[in-house]
């Protein structure tokens, strides 16, 4: 292990204990995204759900909140490490174990003045798709309650956190799909030479329109999350030839009624990536990058 790697290793350490309110950002005098500018990504352990918090040295991100059981959950997770501003919250489809979570997300920052949220993105479904479900129209009521509307995904739209560059990937434009499933955003995220792709819960068809239209050319990804929690009918062999993740992250509940992740998921998945991680057997899976390295951590369950 090299002299670099121990020293993040050492920074991933001290910022776990103390939170997200120590500024890491000056570790070194860099520009944005270069080495020595810090970013956490925190895969929560929300069960059979989605939820990831990146923390830039200047803005954090929530993409999901997992079901409406873990809303307290995330919150927690959210003071742990020291977040008092959601500056974007990305819900990558209206499924309630996405964006459950996140009506309790609102609901705390609309009433409580240590957390605030900045933003709220969402893909734009064809109309006759849109979910009427109570969980959808409470994230709705959220995000009203918090005045701020939202804002829908727009090909290649950028967020800069400081210490990285996050592009969006909604679902090609026009394209219409049997399952909500496929109308992720995806989001590609750069922290100076690493990398880090999210795929929400988008399945194949997804995955080959959005290979097909070429928006994808190009990129790679250090780190993966697996798409639809290690369904078999995600994380193609097309996407993963694309993206060729050295990093596998899954995030699936302890012995789900669906099987996630799935043995022809993970089988694909060990032919590629050095390290396959899972939310029901390490806890949330934290990587931290200075723009060089990688340094993992895990909570354990």
């Amino acid at each position: 292990m090299g002299v670099g790697t121990l020293l993040i290793l050492a920074i991933a350490f001290l910022y776990r204990a103390s939170g997200c309110d120590i500024d890491l950002s000056s570790f070194t005098d860099t520009e944005t995204g270069e080495s020595g500018s810090i970013t956490n990504i925190h895969y929560l352990d929300v069960g059979q759900g989605d939820s990831i918090l990146i923390c830039g040295s200047e803005k954090n991100i929530l993409i999901d909140g997992g079901d409406r059981e873990y809303g307290d959950t995330v919150i927690a997770d959210l003071k742990e490490y020291g977040v008092e501003n959601i500056d974007y919250i990305i819900g990558t489809h209206p499924h309630a174990d996405h964006i459950g979570g996140l009506v309790d997300v609102l609901r705390y920052a609309a009433e409580n003045d240590d957390l605030s949220v900045g933003n709220v993105i969402i893909p734009d479904i064809p109309e006759d798709d849109v979910p009427t479900s109570y969980t959808y129209q409470k994230f709705l009521d959220g995000v009203d309650r918090n005045n701020i509307g939202v804002t829908f995904a727009e090909y290649e739209m950028t967020i800069d956190i400081g210490s990285g560059i996050m592009t969006l990937y909604p679902p090609v434009a026009g394209k219409n799909y049997d399952s909500l499933n496929d109308y992720s955003v995806c989001a590609y995220l750069e922290c100076g030479d690493t990398s880090f792709f999210f795929t929400g819960d988008m399945e194949k068809p997804e995955e080959r329109d959005l290979l097909k239209s070429g928006c994808l050319d190009g990129l790679n990804a250090d780190v993966l999350k697996a798409g639809h929690h290690g369904s078999s009918t995600s994380s193609s062999k097309e996407l993963l030839d694309q993206l060729s993740p050295d990093y596998i992250v899954i995030s699936c509940g302890t012995g789900n009624s669906y099987g996630h992740p799935h043995k022809e998921a993970v089988q694909r998945f060990n032919k590629y990536a050095d390290k396959v991680y899972r939310t029901d057997n390490d806890g949330t899976v934290t990587c931290t990058t200075d723009g060089k390295t990688l340094a993992w951590s895990v909570k354990g369950n």
